[in-house]
């Protein structure tokens, strides 16, 4: 446990990095009036960091070899990235902050399960059990609490 410790604190600080994303993204949307534009620019102040991280960390690139090799769904990210910075870029002028990230989490969570229960992605199975069933339940039940004026 204590060797993951900063594994923890990395996933608590990246998750509270999500809603200040949000916040700045609908911040940015209101003051040029388009999510789409947003999310463009978001993504592309993104790849301009990621190129410059990559580069200045002298981290080698793949073959082309490796990229064909890789399964199709594994591109899927970039597409997903991009639906998120839209939607949540949405979703915060109109539902909130907490509620959109509410309903996001347990989405993720529904769905996180999902995919270890069947071993989806090449990824390894834990099937669902009644600890499991009731963490989802709680999540779905703290969204009414986050919800409730």
């Amino acid at each position: 446990m204590k060797s993951q410790f900063i594994y923890l604190i990395l996933a608590l600080i990246t998750g509270a990095l999500i809603p200040v994303q949000a916040s700045t993204n609908a911040s940015f949307s209101k003051s040029i009036g388009s999510p789409f534009v947003t999310g463009l620019m978001v993504l592309t102040i993104g790849l301009i960091g990621m190129i410059v991280f990559v580069f200045s960390t002298g981290t080698s690139l793949p073959s082309l070899m490796q990229l064909k090799a890789a399964p199709a769904y594994s591109y899927l990210g970039g597409i997903i990235v991009a639906m998120y910075v839209v939607m949540i870029t949405i979703l915060v002028p109109r539902l909130g902050v907490g509620t959109s990230i509410a309903l996001i989490v347990t989405g993720q969570i529904l769905f996180s399960v999902i995919i270890d229960h069947f071993g989806l992605f090449d990824t390894p199975v834990r099937a669902i059990d009644v600890k499991r069933l009731m963490g989802i339940l709680m999540m779905i039940g703290g969204i009414y609490f986050v919800m409730k004026k």
